[in-house]
């Protein structure tokens, strides 16, 4: 549906000269990867805090999240209709009653023991995030619903857990952080899931209810979702391209056909407001993505016995349940057959595939009978061979990890040392070749490249990320075909016009991480100016220091100095970056953040009058200007709030040894 020419409304368009009073909230959520296999908690509720309506509840819906599932990707969480107002903050709280977080030990998933910093157990937390004062979420009064904004929220893995390995099982100590802004600080493809509402193929869009992860009962709002020529549509089964899926997809029954969208976040001008389009990359729908005949297992291919495939990493989700559960140990098993429906996500064409097509290393996300025989072994039949069994796999992109080897027009040869972050080492290569003298060698791993290029004058052992799918299984080599190569100087994007995460695009940032010992400390930079900052490596409070790049990790302390860390500029108007031409909002915006997520709220009464009076807990401070960044560092860090951990997102320049960060989050 279209209002004013412009975009679409959650609850409808009204032509009047009266304000509905009300305006739409999108919530995303997103995470900061860490050290999780899998980190699986309930998200209860979320209430905003406005100037002038008080605390609101934007988001009431109880969700199981595993937020492990959010580190290439931005989930839609709500559509919410918002009183208008200025809001000035939020509050959010987790429920860890049932979590299911495990780490990974010597590349096995391991499930852990989950307390509180003073060991004792976790239950709910609630956060209170600030938005940025400069930046804040305004609800203008508008006709009907016609202006909408962004509320991306982030949880901070990293800067919100430690991990104690030298302990078995192994134990992570509890202390969120989490980020909200009304612009996010990543260009992460958005999926918006929901049954279908309806459609209109002449102006190419469809609507849903939003259903987000796996509910399977709520509808959190509506939302139409634009699609073009170029939108890849996966439906039951078949791909299809532009109008075409969309005329299918019309097709289709309205309330019980489910979907699943990627999209880009376009910003739109409204009469009277801003507001924005969902522009889909592609489209799953139908059986294939789920149904309540069938349940789900997604993980990674670590072995293939014939038709029987191990999956590391394993989550099962029974949708008629509601029930999403990891499987630490033992692997999990699909079964496979002729009768098993394989798609490839984000592919304009299936021809070819089949249940041959799966491979060691392939992430995969299957459909089919769940059982748990008496040997503990989680077992999906994905075979298709009964009639309530649509047995199907969708191949998901592989990343592989490695330094080249050598190369050539149309291929190389890398030593991978990872697939999806898993070590090299948990992977069974048997069979994967047309003879057992060709199976797949991790050292020499041969990739078809087809027409992609690496950058002129790459020397062998450069460091690659490589993005595509395995080939079929019994027929290497080839043993893998790409749909991305990068260097690491091409890999590493923080913002900008790249929509990072998407089908045949690679992006892997870099992380820096930073712990201090005990209580923390006052002094945990040798330099802080509006202009950057260095880690005072000296300070004997100083714990760790590490810079990530994949799955590789760069101790502070083995550089020939601490690397200077400066924060990521806003683009030129117009761009992504910048608030834009015609006020709209940004599309990316670095976001910076200091506070105390734990500290009490404090109750003082005043002996003559006896009245009482709370003081609000000390919030954590968001910043989309790094300059207000460092003020708010400079009054809030002391001796009662010491710097406790550090955590950086963006790109690492090892020639420059500089570190240009598009996010950072300082937890006292």
């Amino acid at each position: 549906m279209l209002c004013a020419g412009a975009i679409f409304a959650a609850t409808g368009c009204h032509r009047n000269n009266l304000t509905s009073g009300y305006g739409i909230a999108w919530f995303t959520l997103s995470d900061t990867p860490g050290d999780f296999a899998s980190y699986i908690v309930n998200v209860d509720a979320v209430t905003l805090t406005g100037k002038n309506v008080g605390a609101i509840t934007a988001v009431s819906a109880v969700e199981k999240v595993d937020f492990t599932k959010l580190e290439h990707i931005s989930e839609l969480w709500s559509a919410a209709s918002i009183p208008n107002d200025t809001y000035t903050s939020a509050t959010i709280t987790l429920d860890y009653t049932s979590a299911n977080i495990s780490v990974m030990v010597d590349g096995v998933p391991q499930a852990a023991t989950v307390e509180a910093e003073d060991g004792s157990p976790v239950t709910t937390v609630t956060l209170t995030v600030n938005f940025d004062p400069t930046n804040r979420l305004v609800i203008l009064p508008t006709y009907a619903t016609t202006d909408a904004q962004r509320v991306a929220v982030d949880f901070d893995l990293p800067a919100s857990n430690t991990i104690d390995l030298s302990v078995s099982p192994a134990v992570v100590h509890v202390k969120p952080y989490m980020t909200i802004s009304t612009s996010a600080p990543d260009n992460k493809p958005i999926r918006v899931r929901g049954p279908l509402i309806n459609s209109n193929v002449p102006l190419g869009t469809y609507t849903v209810y939003v259903r987000p992860f796996q509910d399977e009962v709520d509808s959190l709002g509506s939302l139409t979702i634009f699609n073009s020529a170029d939108t890849i549509y996966s439906i039951n089964g078949t791909a299809y391209t532009g109008a075409a899926g969309l005329t299918v997809l019309s097709q289709l029954s309205a309330g019980s056909t489910l979907t699943a969208a990627y999209t880009t976040l376009q910003p739109t001008a409204t009469p009277v407001g801003v507001a924005g389009k969902f522009n889909s990359l592609y489209i799953v729908a139908g059986s294939t993505l789920e149904d309540f005949y069938t349940e789900g297992l997604e993980g990674d291919v670590i072995a293939r016995t014939g038709n029987t495939l191990t999956v590391r990493g394993a989550t099962l989700v029974e949708n008629a349940a509601e029930v999403s559960a990891y499987i630490d140990s033992p692997d999990a098993v699909v079964l496979l057959g002729p009768g098993t429906i394989v798609t490839e996500d984000g592919a304009a064409s299936f021809a070819g595939l089949d249940y041959k097509s799966i491979s060691v290393g392939q992430h995969i996300i299957a459909r089919g009978i769940y059982t748990l025989p008496a040997s503990g072994v989680t077992t999906l039949d994905a075979t298709g061979t009964s009639s309530t069994n649509t047995g199907s796999v969708r191949i998901q992109p592989s990343l592989l990890y490695g330094p080249l080897v050598s190369s050539a027009t149309g291929s190389l040869v890398m030593d991978v040392q990872s697939i999806n972050d898993w070590p090299i080492s948990v992977f069974k290569f048997a069979g994967t070749g047309v003879s057992t003298a060709q199976d797949a060698v991790a050292a020499t791993y041969a990739v078809d490249t087809g027409t992609l290029t690496l950058p002129a004058g790459t020397a062998a052992g450069t460091s690659l990320w490589v993005e595509g799918t395995m080939n079929a299984f019994g027929s290497a080599p080839p043993d893998f075909t790409a749909t991305a190569v990068n260097t690491e100087a091409t890999v590493q994007v923080a913002g900008g016009t790249t929509t990072c995460g998407q089908a045949n695009f690679v992006c892997v940032p870099a992380s820096l991480h930073v712990t201090w010992s005990g209580a923390g400390t006052t002094a945990p930079f040798t330099t802080f100016t509006d202009s950057g900052l260095t880690i005072n490596l000296s300070n004997v409070d100083y714990s760790s220091g590490v810079i990530r790049i994949g799955p590789e990790s760069i101790e502070l302390t083995s550089l020939p100095a601490t690397p200077t860390i400066t924060p990521l500029a806003p683009g030129p108007t117009g761009t992504p970056g910048a608030i834009g031409t015609a006020g709209l909002a940004a599309i990316f915006l670095p976001l910076f953040s200091v506070g105390n997520p734990t500290t009490a709220a404090a109750t003082t009464t005043t002996p003559t009058s006896g009245s009482t009076t709370t003081t609000a807990n000390t919030a954590l401070g968001m910043y989309n200007t790094y300059a207000d960044f460092v003020t708010a560092v400079n009054s809030s860090l002391s001796a009662s709030n010491p710097a406790q951990q550090f955590v950086a997102t963006g790109v690492y320049n090892r020639t420059l040894n500089t570190f240009t960060a598009a996010k950072i989050d300082l937890v006292l």
